[in-house]
């Protein structure tokens, strides 16, 4: 009886809200409502809610607090940015444990705001203490950034599904099947109330 109240409650937020998708791949931001087994609910930050289906090759990504003065000579970051003036502003930083570097390298645009990208890269070259300035290599691109010391920064490592508790920030990377299931490719969760900066 437990188990078919999960299934009609599941069934019932799955109804509530479909997920924005850019070439077949929706990045869902909320907080988590509820998990059971495979099964994730999401309420998103705009309202409504949307169910994304676990598999084994899911990746699950821990978000902590981190800060700009943390960027190293060797690091590898992903820098959101948005057009001001005649060049960008950075808006948030994402740092990469050693594992996990090489996530979303290069630059593509971003659902985050207005002319949003999102650029990963490692880096070339670091000075400054505040602003920071950076230079990112992907390829054979090498963009520069200027980082005030107060830009939202969070440090990004292997993560594992007992993160996955309610009221836990998430960014959810999902595809939609041939079923029209939600089935998440990437999973990135907020430790202790953090947002991912993704």
């Amino acid at each position: 009886m437990i188990r078919t109240a999960i299934g009609t409650a599941l069934v019932g937020l799955a109804l509530s809200g479909p997920a924005d998708a850019v070439n077949g791949l929706a990045r869902i931001r909320g907080t988590v409502e509820m998990r059971a087994d495979d099964t994730l609910v999401v309420r998103r930050y705009d309202g409504g809610t949307v169910t994304a289906y676990m598999n084994p090759k899911t990746r699950l990504l821990i978000a902590t607090r981190s800060r700009i003065r943390d960027i190293k000579p060797e690091s590898y970051i992903s820098v959101i940015s948005e057009p001001k003036g005649e060049g960008r502003a950075a808006r948030e930083v994402a740092l990469y444990a050693p594992s996990e570097r090489g996530f979303e390298a290069g630059s593509q645009p971003w659902d985050t705001g207005p002319g949003a990208t999102l650029t990963g890269g490692w880096i070339a070259d670091r000075t400054g203490s505040d602003p920071v300035h950076v230079r990112l290599r992907h390829g054979e691109d090498t963009p520069s950034f200027t980082l005030p010391r107060d830009t939202p920064t969070t440090q990004i490592g292997p993560g594992e599904r007992a993160l996955l508790v309610p009221g836990a920030n998430v960014v959810v990377f999902a595809r939609t099947d041939a079923k029209g299931l939600l089935n998440a490719d990437t999973i990135a969760v907020g430790r202790l109330g953090v947002r991912p900066a993704l």
